[in-house]
C-alpha cells in the first residue's frame, strides 16, 4: 500500500483524482408558518422562504411595483421547513463521524433529525456544523428546521449589548447581512434561507492549505506553505506530502512530513517563477498547490488550490495609501461590489462572473467587497485570481455601532477567523478592512448626541474589542494580508481627508458640491464616491405595472417610481445637479423617460471626472473606486451595471477614465490646459507621441489647431498649457475642442481622445437633427451596426428592448462622422431568472437619443 501511494503522489498533479468528504445535500419538503394554518407552500433546503412563497404563487414578487412593502410580513413570523422523508446518507456506518453542514443560514434556527435537536444556527457568516452520527434510520428520516424572526430577539440581544447602538440598532445586534435590512439602494427583505447544504463523512482531513511569498529576489521566489491535518483521531499519524505545480503540470516545488493533528507549514523556493500580475500589468499567472496525507488506512486527505507567486504590500507612509504589487506600485481603479440580490439563493456563479467580466472591460483593476453585504464567495475570489483582479476586502460590518458583550465578541471573532482561513490563500486578496464608515460615523456623524460620558465610553471600548483588537489579531495570525481599521480614514467632515488613508467623499451627492470640486478635493485614495441615476428603460419597466408609467410627468410622485428610489432626498438631488448644467433640457413637463436619461448623462460625465482627476494627480494619489458596481434589483443607485446586467452610461465613461493612457483638456479663462498620463507599469518606457488639437465649430468647421509633441511616462502626468488656441471673439456654446493623441510608433497602435467644450452642456447650440443607423447583420452573438448623424450630437445613448449591451455609448458625434458599434447578447436569467429570450433570429430594435434634439423623434435606417 505504501508504494502505491508514493506513486499516486508523484503523479496527483497529471490525474483527475477526487478526495472530498464533504457532497451536497438537498431536501424537498413543506415550508409552514405555526401562526398561520392556512400558509404551507412546496420547498427545499437549500432555499429560501421569499423563493418558496413566490413560486407556490402565495408571494408577489417583491420587486415589482409598491409590493415590497405588502412582503414585509414574511420577515416578521416564525417559519417551519419540515423535509420529506429520506434514507439513510451515511449508507449505515454508525461508526464513523458524520456531519449535516449547513452554509449561510439565516440567521436564527433551529434543527431537529427525527424529533431530536442536532443544532442550531445564530450568525449567517459562519459555517454550522450539526454532529449527526448514528442518528439517521434506514428510512423515513425527517429534517426539521425552526426559523425565528430576528425582530422577535432584537430587545433582548440589546439588552446583552449593554450598551446603546448608534447607527442602526434594529439590524446591528444581528450577524446576518446588513443590507437585508434595507439600504438606500436595496429593499427591505429579512429572508428565511439555507444557501448550502452538505454531508461530510469524516473522510478528508486536510484543510486550510495556504501559500505565503515571503520574497522575490534575484529571480527566486521563497515562501511557506501551509495546511492543517485533522483526523478524527488526533493521534492518528500520517504522512504528509505537498507539491507545487505550473500550468503544465510540472512540480516546482514539493516536500513532505510526518506527525499527528496539528497545522503545518514547509518553506519552498522557485527559480524563475512566473508572477501573479493585475489584467493591466501582466499575467495573472496561477500555479496548483495540492497537500495530500495517507498512512496505513489509505488515502485520508487531500486538499487542491490554485495559487498565485507574488507579494503585495500596502504602503501608508507619510500618509499614503497604495499597494506595491511585486515590488511595483499600482494605481487601483475600479468600484465597490455589493451582493447581486437580496435573496441570496437566487445568485448564481455567473451572475458573478458576468459583473468581474464587465469591471475589466471597463479597464478596473480593483473590487471592494462592501461590508454591508456578504462574504466573497470561493468562485468570486476564483475569479478574480483567473481575471487579474485585487479584491479589497471588508469584514461584514457596516455603518452602525455594534456590540461588545462576549457572546458577539466570540461568534465576532469565530465569523473573522472562518473566513480569513476559507479566503487567504488567493492571490487577488489585497486588504482586509474592518468595516465600513463606522470609525468616520462615531466620530462625525452625531450618533454620540444624548449618549452619557459612561454609554460613549462603553461604546469606544466594545468598538476597540472589535476593530482593534480582534479582527487585526485574526488577520496578523493567520494571513499576510495588510489589516486596516476603517474605511474611511477620515471623511469629509475631517480636514485631513484630503491628506491620510483612504477616503469616501460624500460631498458629491449628499453635500450638493458640483463634480468640479473633484479636482480640487483629490484625496490619497478615494475608496468611495459617487452618484445616482436610474436603470434603462429595459430593465426599470420590469418592475413596473404597466409601460405608460415611463411617460408620466409627475413621475415624483408616483408610487411605483417611489418605491425604487430609496434615497430620501433622491429626486431633488438629481434635478439640483441636472439645474446646474443642464436647466435648458430640463422643464415641468418633462416626463420620466427624458428625466431618467438626463439623470445617467450626468452621473456619467460627474463620476467619470472624478476618476480623471485621480489619475491625472497620481504623485497624491494612488487609487479611485467609485460607488457602485452593480444591483441587486432595479432601482435608482450610484451603480454603473444595472440588476439586469445593462451598463449605464456611467460605465462606458469609467472604461474611458481608466483607459491605459488617459488625456483629459480643460477649459477656464481662455485657456486649454491638457493633462496625459499612464498607470504604473504599463510601459517601462517612455511613449513618445504627438498631440493634435483641432478647435471646431459644431457643425465640423475648422477653426484653429496645433500639432505637438507630447510623449507618455507610466506613473507620471504631463501638463501642457494653449493660452490662445481658441480664437478671441469665438462663440463659445458653437466650439468644440477636439484632442487627439497617438503613439509615434504605429506598431504600437496607442492612442487616446478627449472634447473640450467652453460652456456647460446645457448650453451648448445644438441643432436639431436624424439619427442614421446602418445594419451589417448578425456576426455570431455579436449585431454590427453604425451610428451616424447629420448634426452635432451631444451624450448619444443607444437602447434596445434586448438582453444586450453595447460596446460604445453616450459618445458625441459631429455631422457625417460615424461610430462603428457592436451589440453583445447576454443572457439575462443569469441576472434575473425567468425573464429571458436568448433568440437570435431577429433584428434587433435599436434606437437612440441625446441632448441634440431629433426631428419628430426619427431614427433613419440604411
Amino acid at each position: 500500500m505504501k508504494n502505491f501511494l508514493i506513486v499516486l503522489f508523484l503523479s496527483f498533479s497529471y490525474c483527475s483524482l477526487a478526495q472530498t468528504s464533504r457532497y451536497p445535500a438537498y431536501f424537498s419538503g413543506v415550508w409552514t408558518c405555526p401562526d398561520s394554518s392556512e400558509i404551507s407552500t412546496p420547498g427545499q433546503l437549500p432555499g429560501s422562504i421569499h423563493q418558496a412563497l413566490i413560486r407556490g404563487g402565495m408571494l408577489e414578487d417583491p420587486f415589482v411595483g409598491t409590493n415590497e412593502k405588502n412582503v414585509q410580513w414574511v420577515g416578521e413570523k416564525t417559519w417551519v421547513f419540515t423535509s420529506h422523508p429520506f434514507s439513510d446518507p451515511s449508507f449505515g456506518n454508525n461508526d464513523k463521524p458524520f456531519k449535516i453542514i449547513a452554509n449561510s443560514t439565516q440567521t436564527y434556527s433551529s434543527w431537529y433529525l427525527n424529533d431530536e435537536l442536532i443544532g442550531s444556527t445564530q450568525n449567517s457568516f459562519i459555517l454550522d456544523e450539526f454532529i449527526v452520527t448514528g442518528k439517521f434510520m434506514e428510512y423515513g428520516n425527517i429534517l426539521r428546521v425552526e426559523f425565528t424572526p430576528p425582530s422577535s430577539l432584537s430587545n433582548d440581544l440589546l439588552l446583552k449589548a449593554g450598551h446603546p447602538l448608534p447607527g442602526d440598532e434594529s439590524r446591528s445586534v444581528h450577524r446576518m447581512p446588513q443590507f437585508a435590512f434595507g439600504w438606500d439602494w436595496g429593499p427591505r427583505l429579512v429572508d428565511f434561507s439555507v444557501n448550502g447544504l452538505y454531508y461530510d463523512d469524516g473522510s478528508n482531513n486536510i484543510e486550510h492549505i495556504n501559500l505565503s511569498t515571503t520574497s522575490i529576489e534575484d529571480n527566486v521566489a521563497k515562501g511557506i506553505v501551509n495546511w492543517t491535518y485533522t483526523p478524527s483521531d488526533s493521534d492518528e499519524i500520517a504522512t504528509m506530502r505537498w507539491a507545487i505545480s505550473n500550468e503544465n503540470g510540472v512540480k516546482v516545488a514539493w516536500g513532505n512530513t510526518t506527525g499527528a493533528s496539528g497545522v503545518y507549514s514547509a518553506e519552498f523556493e522557485i527559480e524563475y517563477p512566473e508572477l501573479w500580475w493585475t489584467h493591466d500589468t501582466g499575467k495573472p499567472y496561477l500555479y496548483k498547490l495540492e497537500v495530500i496525507a495517507y498512512n496505513s488506512a489509505g488515502l485520508v486527505g487531500r486538499e487542491v488550490e490554485m495559487i498565485g507567486i507574488r507579494t503585495l504590500e500596502l504602503n501608508t507612509e507619510n500618509g499614503a495609501f497604495q499597494f506595491i504589487l511585486n515590488g511595483m506600485p499600482i494605481y487601483s481603479q475600479g468600484a465597490n461590489f455589493i451582493p447581486c440580490d437580496v435573496i441570496e439563493n437566487r445568485v448564481n456563479p455567473h451572475e458573478e462572473e458576468a459583473v468581474l467580466d464587465l469591471a475589466i472591460d471597463a479597464n478596473m483593476n480593483t473590487i471592494r467587497v462592501w461590508g454591508g453585504g456578504r462574504y466573497a464567495t470561493d468562485h468570486f475570489m476564483e475569479m478574480c485570481d483567473e481575471k487579474g483582479l485585487l479584491v479589497w476586502h471588508d469584514f461584514m460590518f457596516a455603518c452602525a455601532m455594534y456590540p461588545g458583550n462576549d457572546e458577539f465578541l466570540e461568534t465576532a471573532k469565530e465569523e473573522a477567523e472562518e473566513a480569513t482561513l476559507r479566503l487567504r490563500h488567493h492571490p487577488s486578496l489585497a486588504i482586509w478592512c474592518g468595516n465600513n464608515e463606522i470609525s468616520e460615523g462615531w466620530a462625525r456623524w452625531g450618533w454620540k448626541d444624548g449618549l452619557s460620558k459612561s454609554e460613549v465610553s462603553r461604546v469606544d471600548d466594545s468598538y476597540n474589542r472589535v476593530f482593534k483588537e480582534i479582527l487585526p489579531d485574526v488577520v496578523g495570525r493567520l494571513d499576510d494580508a495588510p489589516y486596516w481599521e476603517s474605511s474611511p480614514k477620515f471623511g469629509r467632515g475631517d480636514e485631513r481627508f484630503k491628506s491620510e488613508g483612504d477616503a469616501h467623499d460624500w460631498g458629491i451627492w449628499h453635500d450638493g458640491y458640483s463634480f468640479d470640486s473633484l479636482w480640487t478635493r483629490v484625496p490619497r485614495y478615494m475608496s468611495e464616491y459617487g452618484f445616482q441615476s436610474f436603470p434603462v428603460n429595459a430593465t426599470f419597466k420590469s418592475i413596473l405595472s404597466h409601460d405608460s408609467i415611463l411617460k408620466e410627468v409627475k413621475f415624483r410622485d408616483h408610487p411605483e417610481i417611489v418605491a425604487h428610489e430609496k434615497h430620501p432626498r433622491g429626486f431633488d438631488i438629481i434635478d439640483s445637479y441636472l439645474s446646474m448644467t443642464h436647466s435648458r433640457s430640463t422643464s415641468e413637463d418633462i416626463d420620466f423617460d427624458q428625466w431618467s436619461y438626463l439623470s445617467r448623462v450626468i452621473q456619467a460625465e460627474g463620476i467619470s471626472e472624478g476618476a480623471k482627476a485621480g489619475r491625472l494627480n497620481q504623485e497624491h494619489c494612488s487609487g479611485t473606486l467609485v460607488w457602485q458596481l452593480n444591483d441587486c434589483w432595479p432601482v435608482a443607485s450610484w451603480s454603473s451595471i444595472d440588476g439586469h446586467g445593462r451598463k449605464k452610461l456611467l460605465h462606458y465613461k469609467l472604461k474611458e477614465a481608466f483607459s491605459p493612457i488617459l488625456i483629459n483638456g480643460d477649459y477656464k479663462d481662455g485657456v486649454i490646459k491638457v493633462g496625459i498620463t499612464a498607470n504604473p507599469g504599463f510601459s517601462d518606457e517612455t511613449i513618445t507621441g504627438s498631440l493634435i488639437i483641432d478647435v471646431k465649430t459644431l457643425d465640423d468647421q475648422y477653426v484653429n489647431g496645433d500639432v505637438v509633441n507630447l510623449d507618455v511616462t507610466s506613473g507620471q502626468t504631463t501638463w501642457m498649457e494653449f493660452p490662445s488656441i481658441v480664437p478671441v471673439g469665438s462663440r463659445k456654446e458653437n466650439i468644440v475642442v477636439h484632442l487627439k493623441w497617438k503613439a509615434n510608433d504605429s506598431e504600437q497602435q496607442l492612442g487616446a481622445q478627449d472634447r473640450v467644450y467652453l460652456v456647460d452642456a446645457g448650453d451648448i447650440d445644438l441643432k436639431k437633427g436624424s439619427i442614421y443607423i446602418k445594419r451589417f447583420g448578425w456576426s455570431g452573438d455579436d449585431y454590427l451596426f453604425e451610428v451616424s448623424s447629420n448634426t452635432y450630437v451631444k451624450d448619444l445613448e443607444l437602447y434596445t428592448p434586448h438582453e444586450a449591451n453595447f460596446d460604445k455609448n453616450g459618445f458625441d458625434l459631429f455631422p457625417g462622422e460615424t461610430k462603428r458599434i457592436t451589440l453583445s447578447l447576454f443572457d439575462v436569467d443569469i441576472f434575473s431568472p425567468g425573464m429571458g429570450n436568448n433568440e437570435k433570429d431577429f433584428i434587433p430594435v435599436i434606437k437612440a437619443r441625446s441632448l441634440t434634439p431629433f426631428s419628430n423623434d426619427k431614427f433613419i435606417y440604411k
